[in-house]
Parts: C-alpha cells; sequence; structure tokens
C-alpha cells in the first residue's frame, strides 16, 4: 500500500515536472538557435554547408583563424613555392568540383597577379579572429572597434571597365571553428587575371640566371630592360622632335616663321611625351614588373605623359596667340581699332583660363588614376565643412581676382593697348595676368594693379571708344588782349601742325577771370593720346611765346596799383 502511494507521488510529481522540463529543454534550444542567428545576423562570418570539398589537403597545420594570418599563409606559403599549402587560403565554392584539383596552380596564378598588381601591407590587418580594427589614437575608419566578415585588401584594374576585388571572407561550417579565406568571388576571377597580367611571352627566352630576384624582387632581366627602355625611349623623343621639324619645316613653303617657332616652343614637351609614352608602352607591352616598383613608377610614367601633352598643348596655344597678337595687333598703338583691343584682351584672359583649366585637368586625371580619393575619402568627408570655410577665407582675394579677370575679359572696360589715366598715372595697359594688371607708363615704369581693386575703382580709358584726343591749353593774359588776335593765331599755328587731326577745329575761349587777368582755354585735337600730348605742350608753348612778343608783352597779366596823393587829395585831385 505505501509503495503504490509512493509511485503513485512519484508518477504525480513526474507528470507535473516534465512539461517544465521539456518548456526549459525547448527555450535553451531556442535560446541557442537563437545567439547563432543573432551572431550570424551580427556580422561575425557566413555560414556555409561544406568548404573546399575535393581540393588536395595539405601535410602542414593551416592557420586561418585570423585574417592576418590568412593572408600570411598565403604569402609564406607561396614564397616557398607550396602552392597546394597556399591554396588552403582559398574559397573555392564557385569553382567546379572537377577543377579543384588544380587548387595549387591556381594559387601560383592568383600569387603572380596580385604581386604584379596589388600591394597588400599586412601591417594594416587585424589579427583578431572577429576582424575587428585596432581603435588606436588618430584612426578615423568608421569600421575601428567593429567585427567584420568581409575585408577588401584592395582592386585590380583590368581595364577602364573592368575591376576586380580583392577580399577575404570569414566563413563557418557547422560544429567547425570560423575561418578566414579569400573571397569565392575573388578566386573566380584568378584565370582572367593571371591571363591579362601573366609573364610575357618574352620570359619564355630568357636563361634562369637572369631571373634572379633583386630590389623589389624584380628579376634581374626586367631591371635591365627597363633601363633599354628608358634609353630607346629617349632616343625616340629625340628622333621624334627633329623629325617634325623637318617635315613641317620643309613642307610649308610660306609662313615658315610661325612654324618655326611653334617648332621651337614645343620641342622640350614633344620629347618629354614621346619618350614616356614609348617607355610606358614598351614597358606594359614586354614587362612585368611587380606591385611595389608599378606604386613608385606608374604614377611617374603618367604624371610625365600626362603633363608632357598637356604642356605641348599650351605651348602651342601661347605661340597661336602670342602670333596673333604680334601680326594683327600692335599692343601699344593707340590708332588701332577697339575691336581689335577687345579680341586681344579676350585671347590674353582666355590663355590664362585654358592654363588654369589645364592644370586642374591634369591633377585631376592624376588624383583619379592614383586613386587618391579613395585613400583619403573618409577624412576628406569628415572635415570637409572645417576645410571648405579655411580654403574659402584664404583663397578668398584669389578667387576675388580670378572673377575680376572674367569680368574685364566680358565687360572689357580696359583692353590690353588702351591708354589710360589710373590714380594720377597715364600709360598703356601692356597685359593682363590672372589676378593682376601691368600699366606701362609714360616714363617706362610698371604699375602693377590688382584686378579686383582695378574693378572697384574709377579709371580713365582715353581709348574706349576711339583714340582722338582733346586736350586743354590755359594761359592767363591782361585785360585790355584782343582775344580775336589769339584766337586767330591759334587757328593758325594749329591747323599747320602735322600732329592736327584735321577734323576738329580749334577753340579759344576765355573761361575764366580773377582780379589780376582773364583765363583763355585754347583746344588742340589729335588723333591719339600720345599725339594730343606732344601738340599741347608743343601748342602751349608757341601761345605764350606769341602773347609774350604782342605788343612788346604789354598783355601778359600785370597787377595794378592805384597811388594817392594825400595833400591833392584833400583838393579832390587824384594822380
Amino acid at each position: 500500500m505505501v509503495w503504490n502511494r509512493l509511485f503513485s507521488s512519484l508518477l504525480v510529481v513526474s507528470l507535473i515536472a516534465a512539461p517544465a522540463l521539456a518548456q526549459e529543454s525547448g527555450s535553451q534550444q531556442k535560446s541557442n538557435s537563437s545567439s547563432e542567428k543573432s551572431k550570424q545576423a551580427a556580422g561575425d562570418y557566413y555560414v556555409v554547408e561544406a568548404l573546399n570539398e575535393g581540393v588536395p589537403e595539405s601535410s602542414q597545420p593551416v592557420d586561418l583563424s585570423t585574417p592576418l594570418a590568412t593572408v600570411e599563409n598565403f604569402i609564406f606559403a607561396c614564397r616557398d613555392q607550396d602552392y597546394e599549402h597556399a591554396a588552403q587560403s582559398l574559397n573555392f565554392e564557385l569553382i567546379p568540383e572537377t577543377q579543384r584539383n588544380q587548387a595549387g596552380e591556381l594559387a601560383r596564378k592568383f600569387y603572380y597577379a596580385l604581386n604584379q598588381r596589388l600591394w597588400i601591407d599586412i601591417e594594416d590587418l587585424p589579427d583578431r579572429p572577429d576582424g575587428q580594427m585596432t581603435n588606436r589614437i588618430g584612426n578615423d575608419s568608421p569600421m575601428a572597434g567593429k567585427p567584420r566578415r568581409s575585408i577588401r585588401l584592395g582592386a585590380i584594374d583590368i581595364d577602364d571597365w573592368k575591376q576586380v576585388r580583392v577580399r577575404i571572407q570569414r566563413v563557418k561550417v557547422a560544429g567547425q571553428e570560423p575561418v578566414w579565406l579569400f573571397s569565392p568571388q575573388t578566386v573566380e576571377k584568378i584565370s582572367m587575371l593571371y591571363e591579362e597580367f601573366g609573364p610575357s611571352w618574352i620570359e619564355g627566352f630568357i636563361p634562369s640566371w637572369a631571373k634572379t630576384r633583386l630590389a623589389g624582387k624584380v628579376p634581374v632581366w626586367e631591371w635591365v630592360a627597363l633601363l633599354l627602355f628608358i634609353m630607346l625611349g629617349a632616343a625616340i623623343g629625340y628622333l621624334t622632335q627633329h623629325a617634325t621639324s623637318y617635315i613641317i619645316l620643309h613642307r610649308q613653303k610660306k609662313e615658315r616663321m610661325w612654324f618655326e617657332r611653334l617648332i621651337e616652343a614645343v620641342r622640350l614637351p614633344l620629347s618629354f611625351a614621346s619618350a614616356a609614352f614609348a617607355i610606358y608602352a614598351l614597358k606594359e607591352s614586354f614587362l612585368s614588373l611587380t606591385a611595389p616598383v608599378n606604386t613608385v613608377l606608374n604614377p611617374i610614367m603618367l604624371l610625365t605623359v600626362v603633363g608632357s601633352i598637356a604642356w605641348l598643348i599650351l605651348r602651342g596655344l601661347e605661340v597661336a596667340t602670342s602670333f596673333t597678337m604680334d601680326r594683327y595687333v600692335n599692343t601699344f598703338d593707340d590708332d588701332v581699332e577697339g575691336a581689335q583691343k577687345g579680341l586681344l584682351t579676350k585671347i590674353s584672359v582666355a590663355r590664362r583660363l585654358v592654363t588654369m583649366i589645364a592644370a586642374f585637368a591634369v591633377l585631376g586625371v592624376l588624383l583619379v588614376q592614383l586613386n587618391v580619393f579613395d585613400a583619403v575619402g573618409y577624412g576628406l568627408l569628415a572635415s570637409a565643412g572645417v576645410s571648405t570655410v579655411i580654403l574659402g577665407i584664404a583663397a578668398q582675394p584669389i578667387l576675388g581676382n580670378l572673377f575680376a579677370g572674367l569680368q574685364i575679359a566680358l565687360t572689357q572696360p580696359v583692353r590690353i593697348g588702351d591708354s589710360v589715366l589710373f590714380e594720377g598715372n597715364w600709360g598703356h595697359v601692356e597685359d593682363i595676368k590672372f589676378t593682376y594688371l601691368t600699366i606701362r607708363t609714360w616714363d617706362k615704369r610698371r604699375l602693377i594693379v590688382p584686378l579686383q581693386y582695378l574693378v572697384s575703382q574709377p579709371v580713365e580709358n582715353w581709348t574706349k571708344i576711339s583714340p582722338d584726343l582733346t586736350r586743354p591749353i590755359k594761359v592767363y593774359v591782361d585785360y585790355t588782349t584782343d582775344v580775336q588776335k589769339i584766337r586767330e593765331k591759334f587757328e593758325d599755328m594749329a591747323t599747320q601742325h602735322e600732329l592736327w587731326d584735321e577734323q576738329s577745329e580749334p577753340t579759344v575761349q576765355v573761361t575764366g577771370c580773377s582780379e589780376e587777368a582773364m583765363e583763355i582755354r585754347a583746344l588742340c585735337h589729335a588723333k591719339n593720346p600720345g599725339d594730343a600730348w606732344d601738340l599741347h605742350c608743343e601748342m602751349r608753348e608757341k601761345l605764350i611765346a606769341y602773347v609774350q612778343e604782342l605788343e612788346s608783352g604789354e598783355y601778359l597779366p600785370r597787377e595794378r596799383i592805384r597811388m594817392t596823393n594825400r595833400s591833392t587829395q584833400q583838393n579832390g585831385s587824384v594822380l
């Protein structure tokens, strides 16, 4: 009876506890599943069903626990020519299983392509299983301190439209620890990379001793070939320079001086451009230099080619504009038509704008080709606001002068060759630069005026509409002078002078008076400001001489004094 009651009690307790245990077990499994899913969703690794089935295994242990360990395992194994061991660092998921037995050969090809086109700095790779970057002071990367399951090591450009991104990923097979491998997408492109950047056909004829690697891990024969290509490129540049000069100068029967000036101007940039292009073409066709050497050599050659072409274009433009100015426009001749001066000003400003645009274009091409924006992108975005404010304040005077130059080119308040009077200085506008204007004064001085200051100040342009100019001559004579005699004499002297413009009649007028004399103004007219000044000075000299000779100087200004005697003043008489 007791045993029956005890058994019944245990049965009841079991029935009551079973659902609770089942719920607890289910909750634990659900918690583990949720933890697994949350861990996968958090970005710690990619879950795969199988990994590298059919790939020959390595006889040595492989450490793939961290990004640094995976890359080091691949590089060091390839250096030891143990390519099957290096293949353990690759994910062959997208490679057909029938081709996975060639995993070692794919690893060799991949190492060759990486060695030629991508410089991997292993010091920057994290040595943590979760792939976190060390959050050091000054590290502004947005991924610092965050676990990762994919890391971009770099990119290899095949052409302008194709690019292979080299990545490593953290993957996990059920029941195994996560490992880091080169991504399947990268491994899939190995054959294409090797076909594009593999050994050149000439390497098959190179003896083994010449393939010994020296500085930069580059074979001896490639260093020798590079030196020969540089010498050959220099020779090509020299021959191109002289051949072009010979062909052009002997085919042109007329205007030979123009072509001589052009060839003389572009001689040096043409030589540099042809030499750099020849060296670059030969290097790309016959040599497969390593990534460290290409990293240094390619920017230098790119800078030389692009810079030489821009230099060539600018020198040609400078010769063309200079020839146009010399032939069609006499810069300091006041008789030149205003349309020609306007054209000269536009050409001068346009030439400098083209120079500035070309400089920015060359800089932009270099920055894009060298992927500078990718390297400094985060820092540039982070400091864009502050940098814009600082650069805007610092460049305000320069930008103001540049926009003032555009305003002068469009509205043309002054033009090159114009005769101007600016703040008491008379001269001709000699040149308009990027940020300032040069005035050559009558006494051969050079007045440098910032463009922004020029457009904000009044300036007298004596040749804006037409070059003819009227200059006043002022003389002071006595009240008893016969003005008509002076008028007739001045008209006779002015009309007989060679500098008179023969269009405007000389004029003599009484324009003022004082207690002692009256003011006579004579107007003389000339074809341009220079002639007007000379005529003005000469007419004034002759007019003064005439007044002196007239009645023996009787009509020169005089001061009259009235004298009286005191005794006679009392009698009402005045002397």
